[in-house]
């Protein structure tokens, strides 16, 4: 019996919640972790950046590498690949024993991830990929609001290495839905590995996934640090963080929703320009607060969070979208690829954000988080300019 749409796409946002749990709950309990594996704080949040990397830079990769496979088969093999490697965690004694395990649940977690995208843009149709694909995000903002306090509470009263076999409890779960759930689905595009690698040479396609490196590391490059920026710029109490937070994720709940709508009734390009702009501007708003109330306003920092994180999030699907519009007859692999942009735009925005608290202090963050969305802006005007629009996914 065939599955009604809502559920498979529901599905494939739950594919997605769990495949992000692991990348961000690491970053939770890293406090928990590292006198565990015997390293530094800074040594075992290396790990986050390990993740973001192979990511970024393998799973194009093995999603090419896949690509004459059924989908729902590649995506229920990557859930049980992600469930071994985070059940595997119960073995790690050390630093150098994670590192494999954590490029397992890069690759496999990643391969699910893009799979899901693609897959929920060709289920949907034309009229409502952006829906559905705001969706499948929305499992992403999901882990990043339930999943890190939940797996930080039972680190806390079970110790850290109960948290991940956990996540690979549900990713069976996961996997066994799928077979039900989902159809049989036919193999994305057959392109060859040389060929789909090859899109990284037109300028077109290159400067598209800039667009998307830049937007992420300027979100994430505030992001990061959000927490000693409330409390050491913001002069905001400690105990008013975790309720900020939470209101930070739902707002970008709504936003990545928002945005999915917007697209399906005003176009990618649109949606793209007025949540960057009004990012920027949230952005630039949080050290106005500061000014406005040097002693400390929760509600005004908690007003401008929500925004930014809102808008953030709102340009999410029209980006996936966009993406796989450039190269419409391959659009799973240009998913994978604006993936990988996502994830080494986390990298760098982190490094970035890093090297500029140790120069600048942290109150410049805003500002330079609002110059690389800007500046993602101005490419993708750039490059609407040189090539004409993208055009529309049918």
């Amino acid at each position: 019996m065939k599955m009604p749409l809502r559920y498979q796409i529901l599905l494939l946002a739950m594919t997605t919640f769990v495949a992000g749990a692991n990348e961000y709950i690491l970053a939770g309990i890293l406090d928990l972790v590292a006198p565990g594996l015997g390293a530094p704080v800074a040594l075992t949040g290396q790990l986050i950046t390990l993740y973001a990397f192979v990511y970024g830079l393998c799973v194009p990769v093995v999603v090419a590498l896949t690509s004459h496979i059924g989908r729902r088969k590649v995506m229920i093999t990557a859930m049980l690949f992600y469930a071994l490697a985070s059940l595997s965690t119960l073995l790690v004694r050390d630093f150098w024993t994670f590192v494999p395990v954590r490029i397992l649940q890069a690759l496999s977690g990643g391969t699910a991830v893009v799979t899901a995208l693609s897959t929920a843009a060709s289920l949907a149709g034309p009229q409502r990929q952006g829906r559905a694909i705001a969706t499948v995000i929305m499992g992403f903002t999901a882990s990043l609001i339930v999943a890190v306090p939940v797996g930080r509470e039972i680190a806390l009263r079970f110790g850290w290495h109960a948290v991940f076999p956990l996540v690979g409890l549900l990713s069976l779960i996961v996997a066994s839905s799928q077979r039900f759930v989902l159809p049989a689905l036919s193999p994305a595009a057959a392109i060859p590995l040389r060929a789909q690698l090859a899109f990284l040479r037109r300028p077109a396609v290159l400067a598209g996934l800039m667009v998307t490196v830049l937007w992420m590391a300027g979100y994430v490059m505030t992001y990061s640090f959000l927490t000693p920026y409330l409390i050491g710029v913001q002069h905001l109490d400690g105990a008013s963080i975790s309720p900020l937070l939470l209101a930070f994720g739902v707002a970008s709940l709504a936003g990545s929703r928002f945005g999915g709508s917007r697209t399906d009734r005003h176009g990618y390009h649109a949606t793209l320009v007025a949540s960057k702009l009004l990012q920027a501007v949230c952005l630039l708003a949080l050290p106005l607060a500061a000014w406005l109330w040097p002693s400390g306003s929760l509600y005004g920092a908690a007003c401008v969070l929500m925004m930014w994180s809102a808008t953030a999030w709102a340009a999410g699907p029209a980006q996936q979208i966009r993406a796989a519009a450039l190269v419409p007859e391959a659009r799973g692999v240009l998913v994978g690829l604006n993936q990988s942009g996502m994830q080494l735009g986390i990298a760098l925005g982190t490094a970035l954000g890093g090297m500029a608290t140790q120069a600048l202090g942290l109150a410049g963050l805003p500002w330079l988080s609002a110059v690389l969305i800007l500046g993602s802006l101005a490419l993708m005007g750039f490059c609407r300019r040189l090539t004409g629009p993208v055009p529309a996914l049918q």
